[in-house]
């Protein structure tokens, strides 16, 4: 019997903003724990929150009885530990500079009320078992999620602000923020252009993420099957599991089975090229391909395949570059999207602005987007800027339509 814990360690604080001000903080210290038992291609979870007790362990083994088969041999043999934590990311300086930054929006845009919250966390994720496996993973981070609305509008909510890093840089957040705010007061009119380029509509890579599932791959249930091996979009889109990157936050270098990629990282679509579909080591196993670590479980559940954290490659140039002198759409707000197996994409956009070398020039008018994907990520496909422009973020563009 092999015997393995898998723990979640969380230390968040979170401020919760009203009316531009700080209305409450909630501090949270949670350790979330599951053991794990395997014996006879079977396993036993039991989790609890804290440290484990014998009791848990009791409970675990006696789950073996369940007979819930896990026929793939444990992680084993393998000790590293990652350290991305920022020691400048403390409390007292996160609580200084989140009072700095709304005061700061108070006194500039005092015709909008600010709202939701901002949020200081700190993780620890490991996976240890007693056939020689020993990794950990610490990480912090800073997040802005604040949402405004004007104070003439009749919406709940107009649009938002969002920051994550593991530095909490409020000059920078003020600037993007001034510029959206100011635009935001003046209307523009959309771009008569048949496919002007759209700046950060992510929502448009679900369905080829989606599409990568390994398990919907091997059933022949995806609509990749019968493209996979060959080039199915612009040779200079690549789409990457990599767990290596620093710009993901509190995702750990390892799946929830213990599982690391060579290198940290592996290519689901490269250079245009769809190379395979997302797996874990029950998918792996059943239909015969290479397990690209994207087991996930809670604390107290069997792991299974999740969709994972994707990486686009980046450009070798910025944002200006890619876009030129074009005026461009930046959709911040686009909810409510689908797209069909032929690869038909819309979706609305409650929320956009004209942007222009290096300017917002407006708010534009609510409106539609529509493509397809083995367009927009092929001949219209523009590129991810190698900076970042907005929020410390950086930007994806390619081509689409617009319904007015």
């Amino acid at each position: 019997m092999i015997r393995e814990i898998y723990q979640l360690k969380e230390i968040d604080t979170t401020l919760n903003v009203t009316q531009t001000k700080i209305d409450s903080i909630r501090k949270k210290n949670i350790v979330k724990t599951g053991c794990r038992v395997y014996e006879n291609g079977y396993i036993g979870v039991a989790g609890t929150f804290g440290e484990p007790s014998d009791e848990t362990w009791k409970t675990a083994i006696q789950n073996l009885n369940l007979k819930i088969p896990y026929e793939y041999e444990p992680s084993k043999d393998c000790r590293r530990i990652r350290d991305l934590r920022n020691p400048k990311l403390n409390l007292d300086d996160f609580l200084e500079k989140s009072e700095l930054l709304l005061a700061k929006l108070r006194e500039e845009y005092p015709q909008f009320i600010f709202s939701n919250k901002i949020s200081l966390k700190e993780t620890e994720v490991s996976l240890k078992n007693d056939d020689g496996l020993e990794l950990i993973n610490y990480d912090n981070s800073v997040t802005v999620e604040v949402i405004y609305k004007h104070k003439d509008s009749v919406n709940i909510m107009d649009s938002y602000l969002a920051y994550v890093g593991r530095e909490y840089n409020v000059d920078a957040i003020l600037m993007e923020a001034r510029n959206q705010l100011t635009a935001f007061e003046t209307m523009v009119a959309l771009p008569d252009i048949e496919k002007p380029i759209i700046i950060n509509c992510y929502s448009s890579l679900s369905k080829v993420i989606e599409s990568l599932n390994g398990e919907e791959v091997g059933r022949g249930t995806s609509i990749f099957c019968e493209k996979i091996g060959t080039r199915a979009f612009h040779e200079a889109f690549t789409l990457s599991i990599d767990r290596e990157d620093p710009e993901y936050y509190h995702v750990p270098f390892f799946d929830a089975e213990g599982s690391i990629l060579e290198d940290d990282s592996t290519s689901l679509i490269e250079d245009g090229v769809i190379v395979k579909g997302y797996t874990d080591k029950k998918n792996s196993k059943l239909y015969n391909v290479e397990n690209t670590a994207c087991a996930g479980a809670n604390y107290d559940d069997v792991p299974s395949l999740e969709t994972p954290s994707i990486s686009v490659k980046l450009s070798d140039k910025n944002l200006n570059e890619l876009i030129g002198d074009e005026p461009v759409i930046l959709c911040l707000f686009a909810d409510g999207g689908d797209c069909t197996n032929e690869g038909d994409f819309a979706t609305p956009v409650q929320m956009a602005f004209l942007y222009q070398n290096g300017k917002y020039l407006g708010r534009l008018p609510e409106c539609s987007l529509s493509g397809n994907i083995y367009d927009m990520f092929g001949e219209d496909y523009i590129g991810y800027s190698k900076d970042k422009p907005f929020f410390g973020q950086h930007a994806f563009a390619s081509r689409m339509k617009v319904v007015r």
